[in-house]
């Protein structure tokens, strides 16, 4: 019985093969009959074609099917002997083309060139042999030379699907997009929606931001999957990208009620809630996902601080925090913490009639206990935007109230000196520095700030004292270094300190500027241009370090280059007269 089911294999196993062989004989045959029907007439163009002997055909033939049954045992270069002793009785398109096929299988893209040439020169208009040529363009990278092969191959076959797939693919290779999007609209037309189709589309619409088309796109993918969650998301999410936050929600309530164990489609249908002034739902939700039945005041301002916290890496979240709170103060108004977060907000908005008025109603509200911390935190927000009357007198009020400590001199002073008062700031620093005797930033501070009110062997008194408690701050040693450079005394010492600082931090364009001055003080005008250039290039943009070395020009009797960089000094500060007098002169 085995022996009689094992014969019936092998029977329609030789069927199937001979089948083959009957097919590539036929193609042969049907070459033949052309090429004897046309070698006259031809003969001129292609001298390959002439009217082969019966006897030749046959050899032909036979050494044809030899080399199949080589290729197909895997005996690649018995095949290919066989196909090249095929070509010497008849030069026939089919053996050219197997030939080709050969070398394209076995990734020979330069010989299967050379051979699919050949045959396109006795049927250049076969759109299966141009169609091999096309590949190995593409697989060569020649992306350009493939699509035009393809775009003829379908001037030919306008409907054929699979060629215009293809060649959108090819498309997408170069760049192309609206022409790849083109052909798979087209696709869609003649073939219906097709989910890798569908897929490139939306890739390219979403990389060109056409988010619109991406919408269209994940609603047809939804008539061939109505259920599909990916693309539930996928299309909330464009929604709410776009502002349409009804729509959004709606999809993620839907996801929500088939997932309720899923914290992100939650999270997501929340901050909706509070985009869409649905704060009862968003607090609700809120709660049913840390597991309580209701929210207490800190535990909403908790969420409200999540979500502020979120700005820095994503503006969008905004609205949403500022919504929460603005809900918050709307139930608990003799509450300061939200009045606290909309006065932030109100500050990265640049508002400041918003935040002015939310700060001043935190000061009025917030307790004792927590006010000095609160008042603090107000005086560094305005002094980091530059509002430095409005910083002074939080921090004044705060002192008055609370008794000074070393944040507030610190900071008092700092803004004591943005406004030019420079005795005054060395009160509150030297105030700061008595609380809190080693702090680097104070005493880096107050030296600049003797040195600067011509206090010089206190300054120089600081720095000794800051250098005994870290002697290889890069920091004190540089403006350390800089102060003695500039009154021109002790250079030798300011040399070693601004060395030492340029070791340590060799790119810090300050440090490179502070050492070239140093030379430029010494009269080593060579040694302060190679410096001062390289601070120029890491930061163009200090016009103090443009004016250095414009100076340092002028020595070398550039006079040129002089003039060009205090011209540029002065671009980036008009008021700096002592370089108007150096242009003028």
């Amino acid at each position: 019985m085995k022996n009689i089911f094992f014969k019936y294999k092998y029977f329609l196993f030789v069927c199937v093969f001979l089948s083959w062989i009957i097919f590539s004989l036929s193609a042969i045959a049907d070459i033949n009959t052309r090429q004897k029907l046309s070698a006259k007439a031809d003969s001129d163009t292609i001298p390959e074609k002439k009217i082969v002997s019966k006897q030749d055909s046959d050899k032909a033939k036979e050494l044809f099917v030899e080399g199949k049954i080589f290729e197909l045992q895997g005996k690649n270069s018995e095949a290919l002997q066989s196909y090249r002793a095929a070509l010497k009785y008849e030069k026939s398109a089919g053996i050219y083309y197997a030939i080709a096929n050969l070398f394209y299988n076995q990734g020979r893209f330069k010989d299967a060139m050379m051979e699919i040439n050949n045959t396109l020169q006795l049927e250049p208009e076969s759109v299966k042999y141009n169609e091999i040529k096309a590949n190995i363009y593409y697989q060569q990278s020649n992306f350009q030379k493939a699509a035009e092969i393809y775009e003829d191959i379908l001037k030919k076959d306008r409907e054929n699907v699979s060629y215009m797939y293809i060649l959108a693919r090819i498309y997408q290779e170069l760049n192309m997009p609206a022409n790849s999007v083109e052909l798979y609209e087209k696709i869609t037309d003649l073939a219906g929606y097709d989910f890798e189709v569908l897929k490139r589309m939306f890739d390219i619409y979403y990389n060109y931001k056409n988010y619109d088309k991406c919408i269209e796109v994940l609603k047809a993918a939804l008539q061939l999957d109505p259920y599909d969650i990916s693309f539930l998301q996928q299309l909330a999410a464009l929604y709410a990208r776009l502002e349409r936050y009804q729509e959004a929600k709606e999809i993620y309530e839907d996801l929500f009620r088939l997932n309720p164990r899923d914290k992100d489609i939650q999270t997501e249908l929340i901050k909706l809630y509070f985009r869409l002034d649905e704060y009862g739902k968003g607090f609700e939700n809120f709660a049913i996902l840390l597991q309580k039945d209701t929210l207490t005041y800190e535990e909403k301002m908790q969420i409200g601080e999540i979500y502020y916290k979120m700005i820095s890496q994503d503006s969008s979240v905004m609205d949403i925090a500022r919504n929460i709170f603005t809900s918050i103060k709307a139930d608990y108004p003799e509450e300061w913490g939200p009045y606290f977060y909309l006065g932030l907000i109100g500050v990265i908005n640049k508002d400041s009639a918003d935040y002015d008025k939310n700060f001043e109603t935190v000061l009025k509200l917030v307790p004792e206990a927590a006010g000095k911390e609160i008042y603090m935190q107000i005086g560094y927000t305005y002094f980091d935007i530059l509002r430095n009357e409005k910083a002074g007198n939080v921090v004044s009020k705060a002192i008055n109230i609370y008794g000074g400590d070393f944040r507030s001199y610190f900071l008092y002073g700092l803004i004591l000196q943005r406004k030019n008062e420079e005795n005054q700031a060395i009160e509150y620093f030297e105030k700061a520095l008595e609380l809190n005797p080693e702090d680097l930033s104070v005493l880096s501070t107050l030296a600049l700030a003797y040195n600067t009110a011509k206090r010089y062997s206190e300054s120089e008194a600081v720095y000794e004292r800051a250098l005994m408690i870290s002697p290889e701050n890069p920091l004190i040693l540089n403006n350390y270094a800089y102060n003695l450079s500039q009154r021109g005394v002790k250079l030798d010492k300011a040399l070693v300190m601004s060395k030492r600082a340029v070791e340590i931090e060799p790119n810090s364009a300050s440090y490179l500027d502070t050492i070239g001055w140093v030379y430029y003080m010494m009269g080593e005008y060579e040694q302060a241009r190679y410096y001062i250039e390289r601070s120029v290039t890491i930061n163009p943009d200090s016009w103090v370090v443009l004016d250095h070395l414009g100076d340092v020009y002028d020595k070398l009797n550039d006079k040129v280059n002089a003039i060009k960089y205090w011209g540029k000094a002065l671009e980036l500060n008009p008021n700096a007269s002592e370089v108007k007098e150096k242009l003028n002169r």
